[in-house]
This record gives C-alpha cells, structure tokens and sequence, in this order.
C-alpha cells in the first residue's frame, strides 16, 4: 500500500553555507600544518 503522508527527507548537507564555508577553511589550515611538517621530518632527515 502506498502511504501518502510520508515527510520529505532532508538533504545531507543542510548545513548553512557560512558553517561549511569555516569547515573547508579549518580543512585547509589542518592539511597546510601536516604538509609543512612532513616537509619539515625530511630535511631534518636528510
């Protein structure tokens, strides 16, 4: 049987942009701190 009555399921991503937009800012900052310091790790090893 079909129920008519059902609730529109919310996308995932609802999140505002301005929060997204500071998710993707800490990502960036997170990925420049590790790539600097494995770059660090080799020249101090080498």
């Amino acid at each position: 049987m079909a129920v008519k009555n059902k609730k529109p399921i919310k996308a995932a991503d609802a999140k505002p942009a301005a929060q997204n937009r500071a998710a993707q800012i800490m990502f960036a900052i997170f990925a420049v701190i590790l790539i600097l310091s494995m770059v660090l790790s080799a020249v101090a090893n080498y």
